[in-house]
């Protein structure tokens, strides 16, 4: 009885140290290996996201005028397209340079801009002559026409001219500013002979001289003042400085001739765009497109307002005898 008693014991130890080597051995296995999960050999490392792509935009003029706006609604179009993997960072009011400087200094440390916003006049300066023939009076007429242009392929071929003419750099869209008008003392019916002021540049004196008239250049705080006092028979500007200056009070004939105005080509450095997929390049330039289209409406629908509120003042269009 005593020998059947320790068999029974002998079993029940052997079956515990069975159980306990099986629980050991399936605790170590469910720490290698936890359920649903692959074995620590097969995993692999997520990808790494890609980082944006962060490009300089320099503007020689502040946000708050047409082409500083301009630049702002670019940034956003380009930035909404691209899904946030192109970023635009603006250095505004000339911080990096003027339009000429920018230009001749492409591909230099001298030089911080992926993409500038220059004046068509600062292109002619460095030797694209065919961009400068923009700035010949009359080129187009009016915003809309502006516009028709810019989708042309005449406007394509000029956007490639600053990379033929060596610059270091390619277009990417045309904009403007809106137009420029004379605004006159008095309703003579032509400008021949006139004493008309304009802007210290070469283009606003060939248009005045185009008209007949004789180009003489005034500081701005003298102009109305000389108007008024007979020494000036009338002043080439926009229509915001006529509002600015009230202007009405002193010339209120307004030529409405959409003349001159000075447009710019938005360039982007030929180095900053080869770093760029063709998809990127793309977007950078159908961004560009609608942002001036938006800007160009805008001005547009701006300029029509002024015109509206300065007959409210007295002021009247006229038009030149042919």
């Amino acid at each position: 009885m005593k020998r059947k008693h320790r068999i029974i014991v002998l079993i029940v130890i052997i079956l515990v140290l069975f159980a306990g080597i099986t629980g050991l051995f399936l605790y170590r296995k469910g720490k290698d290996t936890k359920p649903g999960s692959s074995p620590a050999k097969e995993t692999t490392q997520p990808a790494m996201e890609e980082e944006p792509k962060i490009l300089v935009m320099a503007v020689d003029a502040p946000f708050d005028t047409a082409y500083g706006k301009l630049a702002l609604a670019y940034k956003e179009e380009v930035e909404t397209m691209s899904g946030g993997m192109l970023t635009i960072n603006i250095y505004e009011n000339g911080i990096l340079g003027t339009g000429t400087e920018l230009l001749t200094t492409i591909g230099n440390d001298a030089n911080a801009a992926d993409i500038m916003l220059v004046l068509i006049s600062d292109l002619a300066e460095v030797g694209c002559t065919d961009s400068a023939k923009l700035l010949e009076p009359y080129r187009f007429n009016g915003h809309d026409g502006f516009l028709k242009w810019a989708k042309s392929k005449e406007a394509a071929a000029l956007l490639e001219e600053p990379e033929r003419s060596g610059l270091g750099a390619t277009g990417l869209f045309f904009t403007e500013d809106g137009f420029r008008y004379l605004f006159l003392k008095e309703d003579h019916g032509e400008v021949k002979g006139k004493q008309i002021a304009a802007k210290a540049s070469e283009w606003g004196e060939k248009y005045v001289s185009q008209m007949g008239g004789v180009y003489q250049y005034l500081p701005s705080v003298d102009i109305k003042e000389a108007i008024l006092s007979g020494d000036l028979d009338g002043v080439e500007q926009d229509l915001r400085f006529y509002k600015e200056n009230s202007l009405w009070e002193a010339a209120p004939y307004i030529i409405v001739d959409y003349h001159l105005f000075p447009p710019c080509n938005v360039l982007i450095t030929l180095e900053a765009a080869e770093k760029l997929s063709k998809e990127e390049r793309d977007i950078l330039k159908t961004a560009g497109e609608k942002a001036a289209e938006a800007s160009i409406e805008s001005i547009k629908q701006e300029e029509e307002a002024m015109l509206k509120a300065f007959s409210g003042y007295g002021a009247k269009t006229v038009k030149l005898k042919k």
